[in-house]
C-alpha cells in the first residue's frame, strides 16, 4: 500500500531526512497531497530566506552553438536558425536600464557559443560590475583558465544545467557529451570560486520518475546554491519537434521536492511554467520558488534564441505583479549576504 502524504509525514521527514522513496512519493503525489507539500515548501522557503523574491535580468546575447542537443532550436545541425550576437555597448546599455529599474543581478546567457571570446566577455562582466550589479553566467563549457578571468572581473555565479541524471538519456540528448563530463565541469566551477546552479529539463522523451529522483540526489551531491527545473517544450526544426510537452504539474511537484530536500537553494519560477499554465510562475512561488528573471533580450533578436518555440517572455511588470500576488517582497541577491 502506498504511503499517504500527510502534514505529520512531511514534518517527520523534515526532521529525519528524505530518502529516495520519499522523493518518489513527492513526485507521484495526488493533488491533495501536493497542496500539503506546497504549503510545507513555502514554510521552509520563508524560514530560510524570509518572505522574499529575488529578481534578476537576463540577456541572451548569442545564439550560435557548437552543440547538437536534440531538444534545442539553436543546435548546430539546425540550418534554419538565424545567428546573432549582441555587442558590448548594447549589453551595457541594457544593464544600465536594469539597474535603473532596481535590479541588481545581471544574467548573461548564451548558447555554447564560440563567437564571443573570453576577453570580450571579461570586459562586459567588468563594466557591468562597475555599475553596481552582480553578474551571473550561463555560457556553457569553455577553457578552465577562462573561469578565473571571468571570476576576477566580477562574475560570481554560474548556471550549468545537467539536463538529466540518466546517463544514457543524457548522451542521447547531447551527442558527443557525457554526464560525467558535465558533473566534473560543475565541480570545476565550484573549485574556481563560483556559486553554482543546475537542474533538469523535465519531460524529455524517455525520462522516468526514478531519473527525476536521481536529479534531486545529484543536486544535493553537488551542493548547489541554485537549483531549477524547466519543462520540456518542443522547438521547431529539431528531432524532438513533434514530441509532447512535459507535465508542468509534475514540474511544480519537483519544485516542492527541491525546496523540501535542498532547503536553502535559490529556485526560479521559470518561464516554461507561465507558457504552459495559467498563473504558472505564481504557482511556482506557491510551490516554494523564490526567484524570477526578467527577460531583457532585445525584441529584434529574442525570438531567435530558440530554447523552445513560442516562448513566453517575462516582463518587469509581470514579474512584480507575480511577486506581489504571491505575498512576497521583491529584493536583490545582495541581501543574501545579510542572511
Amino acid at each position: 500500500m502506498k504511503t499517504k502524504i500527510t502534514s505529520e509525514w512531511i514534518d517527520e521527514k523534515l526532521k529525519s531526512g528524505f530518502l529516495r522513496g520519499d522523493l518518489r512519493l513527492i513526485l507521484t503525489s495526488d493533488d491533495d497531497e501536493a497542496e500539503l507539500l506546497y504549503s510545507a515548501a513555502r514554510k521552509v522557503r520563508d524560514e530560510a530566506f524570509g518572505r522574499k523574491a529575488f529578481i534578476r535580468a537576463v540577456v541572451e546575447y548569442a545564439n550560435s552553438c557548437r552543440c547538437s542537443c536534440l531538444y534545442c532550436g539553436m543546435r548546430l545541425n539546425n540550418p534554419d536558425g538565424f545567428r546573432f550576437s549582441i555587442g558590448h555597448d548594447e549589453l551595457l546599455a541594457i544593464a544600465r536600464q536594469a539597474f535603473d529599474n532596481g535590479i541588481r543581478t545581471f544574467f548573461l546567457q548564451a548558447a555554447e557559443s564560440e563567437s564571443c571570446g573570453a576577453e570580450w566577455l571579461r570586459s562586459v562582466i567588468a563594466d557591468v560590475k562597475d555599475l553596481g550589479m552582480g553578474v551571473l553566467l550561463c555560457v556553457g563549457v569553455h577553457q578552465e583558465s577562462d573561469l578565473d578571468l571571468w571570476r576576477e572581473a566580477g562574475a560570481y555565479k554560474f548556471i550549468l544545467k545537467h539536463e538529466t541524471a540518466d546517463r544514457e538519456l543524457f548522451e542521447k540528448m547531447k551527442p558527443g557529451f557525457t554526464l560525467e563530463g558535465r558533473i566534473e565541469w560543475l565541480k570545476t566551477l565550484r573549485r574556481h570560486g563560483y556559486h553554482i546552479g543546475s537542474g533538469p529539463l523535465l519531460g524529455l522523451p524517455g525520462q522516468t520518475i526514478d531519473s527525476l529522483v536521481d536529479d534531486l540526489l545529484l543536486l544535493r551531491e553537488l551542493e548547489v546554491d541554485m537549483s531549477s527545473v524547466s519543462v520540456f517544450l518542443p522547438a521547431k526544426g529539431t528531432p524532438l519537434e513533434n514530441e509532447p510537452t512535459g507535465d508542468p504539474e509534475l514540474g511544480l511537484r519537483f519544485i516542492a521536492a527541491m525546496r523540501l530536500f535542498l532547503r536553502n537553494t535559490l529556485i526560479p519560477a521559470t518561464s516554461t511554467f507561465e507558457r504552459l499554465l495559467e498563473n504558472g510562475q505564481y504557482r511556482c512561488f506557491q510551490a516554494g520558488a523564490n526567484v524570477i528573471t526578467v527577460n531583457m533580450t532585445p525584441q529584434k533578436v529574442r525570438d531567435d534564441y530558440t530554447i523552445y518555440s513560442d516562448r513566453f517572455y517575462v516582463g518587469l511588470d509581470h514579474a512584480r505583479k507575480t511577486i506581489s500576488k504571491a505575498g512576497l517582497v521583491e529584493t536583490t541577491e545582495g541581501e543574501l549576504l545579510a542572511l
